[in-house]
Protein backbone atom coordinates (compact mmCIF):
# COMPACT_ATOMS: atom_id res chain seq x y z
CA UNK A 1 0.00 0.00 0.00
CA UNK A 2 1.30 3.44 -0.92
CA UNK A 3 0.44 6.75 0.74
CA UNK A 4 -0.18 9.53 -1.78
CA UNK A 5 -0.83 13.23 -1.25
CA UNK A 6 -2.91 15.15 -3.79
CA UNK A 7 -2.84 18.95 -3.46
CA UNK A 8 -5.61 20.30 -5.68
CA UNK A 9 -8.23 23.02 -5.15
CA UNK A 10 -10.64 22.02 -7.94
CA UNK A 11 -13.24 19.46 -6.86
CA UNK A 12 -13.69 18.13 -10.40
CA UNK A 13 -9.96 17.41 -10.72
CA UNK A 14 -9.90 15.73 -7.31
CA UNK A 15 -12.78 13.44 -8.30
CA UNK A 16 -11.15 12.56 -11.62
CA UNK A 17 -7.73 11.79 -10.16
CA UNK A 18 -9.27 9.81 -7.31
CA UNK A 19 -11.15 7.67 -9.84
CA UNK A 20 -8.04 7.13 -12.00
CA UNK A 21 -6.08 5.94 -8.95
CA UNK A 22 -8.91 3.74 -7.69
CA UNK A 23 -9.07 1.96 -11.06
CA UNK A 24 -5.40 1.02 -10.68
CA UNK A 25 -5.61 -0.18 -7.08
CA UNK A 26 -7.99 0.18 -4.16
CA UNK A 27 -5.13 -0.34 -1.71
CA UNK A 28 -3.51 3.08 -2.17
CA UNK A 29 -4.22 5.71 0.49
CA UNK A 30 -5.01 9.10 -1.05
CA UNK A 31 -5.01 12.18 1.19
CA UNK A 32 -6.28 15.40 -0.40
CA UNK A 33 -5.54 19.03 0.48
CA UNK A 34 -6.54 22.28 -1.21
CA UNK A 35 -3.84 24.34 0.53
CA UNK A 36 -0.10 23.86 0.19
CA UNK A 37 0.58 24.78 3.83
CA UNK A 38 -1.73 22.04 5.11
CA UNK A 39 -0.11 19.45 2.84
CA UNK A 40 3.37 20.47 4.02
CA UNK A 41 2.40 20.13 7.67
CA UNK A 42 0.90 16.69 7.04
CA UNK A 43 3.92 15.49 5.07
CA UNK A 44 6.23 16.44 7.92
CA UNK A 45 4.31 14.15 10.25
CA UNK A 46 3.55 11.22 7.92
CA UNK A 47 5.52 9.11 5.45
CA UNK A 48 4.45 9.90 1.88
CA UNK A 49 5.35 7.84 -1.20
CA UNK A 50 4.14 10.16 -3.99
CA UNK A 51 3.07 13.80 -4.30
CA UNK A 52 0.61 15.04 -6.93
CA UNK A 53 0.65 18.84 -6.94
CA UNK A 54 -1.37 21.38 -8.86
CA UNK A 55 0.60 24.52 -9.73
CA UNK A 56 -2.06 27.08 -8.78
CA UNK A 57 -3.28 26.55 -5.21
CA UNK A 58 -5.33 28.56 -2.71
CA UNK A 59 -2.47 29.86 -0.57
CA UNK A 60 0.74 29.57 -2.63
CA UNK A 61 2.12 27.84 -5.70
CA UNK A 62 2.70 24.12 -5.98
CA UNK A 63 6.25 24.71 -7.20
CA UNK A 64 7.06 26.48 -3.93
CA UNK A 65 5.55 23.58 -1.99
CA UNK A 66 7.67 21.16 -4.00
CA UNK A 67 10.85 23.06 -3.10
CA UNK A 68 9.82 22.97 0.57
CA UNK A 69 9.29 19.22 0.34
CA UNK A 70 12.66 18.73 -1.36
CA UNK A 71 14.32 20.50 1.60
CA UNK A 72 13.07 17.70 3.89
CA UNK A 73 15.74 14.95 3.76
CA UNK A 74 13.33 12.02 3.46
CA UNK A 75 11.59 13.65 0.46
CA UNK A 76 14.73 14.62 -1.44
CA UNK A 77 14.00 11.97 -4.09
CA UNK A 78 10.30 11.19 -3.54
CA UNK A 79 8.45 11.30 -6.89
CA UNK A 80 6.43 14.45 -7.63
CA UNK A 81 3.80 14.76 -10.37
CA UNK A 82 2.69 18.27 -11.35
CA UNK A 83 -0.70 19.06 -12.86
CA UNK A 84 -1.60 22.44 -14.34
CA UNK A 85 -3.79 24.18 -16.88
CA UNK A 86 -0.87 26.35 -17.99
CA UNK A 87 2.03 24.93 -19.96
CA UNK A 88 5.44 26.57 -19.99
CA UNK A 89 6.85 25.80 -16.54
CA UNK A 90 8.06 22.30 -17.34
CA UNK A 91 11.75 23.17 -17.66
CA UNK A 92 12.01 24.78 -14.22
CA UNK A 93 10.00 21.95 -12.69
CA UNK A 94 12.31 19.30 -14.10
CA UNK A 95 15.56 21.19 -13.55
CA UNK A 96 15.08 22.81 -10.13
CA UNK A 97 12.63 20.45 -8.43
CA UNK A 98 13.38 17.23 -10.28
CA UNK A 99 9.73 16.36 -10.69
CA UNK A 100 8.90 13.04 -12.34
CA UNK A 101 6.23 14.25 -14.78
CA UNK A 102 4.34 17.39 -15.76
CA UNK A 103 0.72 16.79 -16.81
CA UNK A 104 -1.12 19.58 -18.60
CA UNK A 105 -4.91 19.63 -18.08
CA UNK A 106 -7.04 18.24 -19.49
CA UNK A 107 -5.05 15.00 -19.43
CA UNK A 108 -6.70 11.68 -20.16
CA UNK A 109 -6.81 8.53 -18.09
CA UNK A 110 -3.97 6.79 -19.91
CA UNK A 111 -1.64 9.78 -19.57
CA UNK A 112 -2.25 10.05 -15.85
CA UNK A 113 -2.16 6.35 -15.06
CA UNK A 114 1.05 5.79 -17.05
CA UNK A 115 2.80 8.63 -15.21
CA UNK A 116 1.37 7.48 -11.87
CA UNK A 117 2.54 3.87 -12.28
CA UNK A 118 5.98 4.88 -13.48
CA UNK A 119 6.44 7.38 -10.65
CA UNK A 120 5.53 4.82 -7.99
CA UNK A 121 7.83 2.28 -9.60
CA UNK A 122 10.70 4.77 -9.61
CA UNK A 123 10.03 5.58 -5.95
CA UNK A 124 10.25 1.91 -5.04
CA UNK A 125 13.57 1.58 -6.86
CA UNK A 126 14.95 4.64 -5.08
CA UNK A 127 13.93 3.24 -1.70
CA UNK A 128 15.72 -0.04 -2.43
CA UNK A 129 19.03 1.75 -3.08
CA UNK A 130 21.38 2.24 -0.11
CA UNK A 131 21.08 5.72 1.36
CA UNK A 132 24.28 7.67 0.98
CA UNK A 133 26.09 10.69 2.39
CA UNK A 134 28.09 12.69 -0.16
CA UNK A 135 30.64 15.27 0.99
CA UNK A 136 32.64 17.43 -1.38
CA UNK A 137 36.07 18.79 -0.50
CA UNK A 138 38.42 20.86 -2.68
CA UNK A 139 40.33 17.87 -4.04
CA UNK A 140 38.17 14.90 -3.08
CA UNK A 141 34.57 13.71 -2.99
CA UNK A 142 33.69 11.36 -0.13
CA UNK A 143 30.63 9.14 -0.44
CA UNK A 144 29.40 6.79 2.28
CA UNK A 145 26.49 4.41 2.62
CA UNK A 146 24.65 5.48 5.77
CA UNK A 147 24.41 1.89 6.95
CA UNK A 148 28.23 1.68 7.03
CA UNK A 149 28.74 4.73 9.25
CA UNK A 150 29.55 3.73 12.85
CA UNK A 151 29.83 7.19 14.36
CA UNK A 152 30.99 10.71 13.61
CA UNK A 153 32.97 12.90 15.99
CA UNK A 154 33.61 16.62 15.85
CA UNK A 155 36.81 18.53 16.58
CA UNK A 156 36.07 22.21 16.13
CA UNK A 157 35.77 22.81 12.39
CA UNK A 158 36.79 19.24 11.54
CA UNK A 159 34.82 16.01 11.69
CA UNK A 160 36.04 12.42 11.66
CA UNK A 161 33.76 9.82 10.07
CA UNK A 162 34.23 6.25 11.33
CA UNK A 163 32.94 3.52 9.00
CA UNK A 164 32.78 -0.26 8.84
CA UNK A 165 34.49 -1.42 5.67
CA UNK A 166 34.20 -4.51 3.49
CA UNK A 167 37.38 -5.97 4.96
CA UNK A 168 35.67 -6.00 8.38
CA UNK A 169 37.87 -3.18 9.58
CA UNK A 170 37.12 0.30 10.87
CA UNK A 171 38.00 3.16 8.55
CA UNK A 172 38.29 6.87 9.30
CA UNK A 173 38.22 10.02 7.18
CA UNK A 174 38.93 13.54 8.45
CA UNK A 175 36.90 16.26 6.74
CA UNK A 176 37.11 20.04 7.12
CA UNK A 177 34.37 22.65 7.00
CA UNK A 178 31.48 20.54 8.30
CA UNK A 179 29.65 20.61 11.63
CA UNK A 180 27.49 17.89 13.16
CA UNK A 181 24.44 20.11 12.69
CA UNK A 182 25.19 20.44 8.97
CA UNK A 183 25.60 16.66 8.64
CA UNK A 184 22.26 16.05 10.34
CA UNK A 185 20.68 18.37 7.79
CA UNK A 186 22.24 16.37 4.94
CA UNK A 187 21.51 12.93 6.37
CA UNK A 188 18.32 13.44 8.34
CA UNK A 189 17.96 13.21 12.11
CA UNK A 190 16.14 9.89 11.73
CA UNK A 191 19.30 8.15 10.45
CA UNK A 192 21.91 9.18 13.03
CA UNK A 193 21.45 10.14 16.68
CA UNK A 194 23.29 12.93 18.44
CA UNK A 195 24.39 11.56 21.83
CA UNK A 196 26.84 14.33 22.75
CA UNK A 197 27.75 17.78 21.46
CA UNK A 198 30.71 16.10 19.72
CA UNK A 199 29.23 12.77 18.59
CA UNK A 200 26.67 11.34 16.17
CA UNK A 201 26.07 7.58 16.29
CA UNK A 202 24.31 5.12 14.02
CA UNK A 203 21.58 3.40 16.10
CA UNK A 204 21.95 0.21 14.06
CA UNK A 205 25.45 -0.29 15.50
CA UNK A 206 24.69 0.34 19.18
CA UNK A 207 25.79 -2.58 21.34
CA UNK A 208 25.37 -1.23 24.86
CA UNK A 209 24.41 1.95 26.71
CA UNK A 210 25.77 2.36 30.24
CA UNK A 211 23.42 4.78 31.99
CA UNK A 212 25.64 5.00 35.09
CA UNK A 213 28.89 5.99 33.38
CA UNK A 214 27.05 7.60 30.46
CA UNK A 215 29.13 5.73 27.93
CA UNK A 216 27.97 4.14 24.68
CA UNK A 217 29.53 1.12 22.98
CA UNK A 218 29.20 0.09 19.34
CA UNK A 219 29.52 -3.29 17.65
CA UNK A 220 32.98 -4.04 16.22
CA UNK A 221 34.31 -0.81 17.72
CA UNK A 222 36.62 -0.27 20.69
CA UNK A 223 35.74 3.38 21.24
CA UNK A 224 33.91 4.53 24.36
CA UNK A 225 31.55 7.28 23.25
CA UNK A 226 30.40 9.82 25.81
CA UNK A 227 26.72 10.59 26.28
CA UNK A 228 25.87 14.20 27.07
CA UNK A 229 23.30 14.76 29.80
CA UNK A 230 21.01 16.82 27.55
CA UNK A 231 21.05 14.09 24.86
CA UNK A 232 20.55 11.00 27.03
CA UNK A 233 16.75 10.82 27.01
CA UNK A 234 16.54 11.26 23.24
CA UNK A 235 19.17 8.56 22.79
CA UNK A 236 17.30 6.09 24.99
CA UNK A 237 14.05 6.75 23.09
CA UNK A 238 15.74 6.13 19.76
CA UNK A 239 17.88 3.13 20.73
CA UNK A 240 17.36 0.15 18.41
CA UNK A 241 15.95 -2.93 20.20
Amino acid sequence: MRHIILVEDEDSSVMLIRQFIKELSSEHTLTVFSKASEALHYARNNRIDLFILDIQLLDYRGTILAKQLRSIPEYKFTPILFTTELAGEELDAYREIKCYAFLVKPFNKNEFQDAFRDALSMGERMQSLPETLRIEQKQFIFEYEIRDILYIESFGKRIVIHTWRDQNTEGTDTISGYSLAKLLTLIGADKLIQCHKSFLVNPDWILKIDKVTRLLYLKHCKAEIHIGEKYQQNLLRREKP
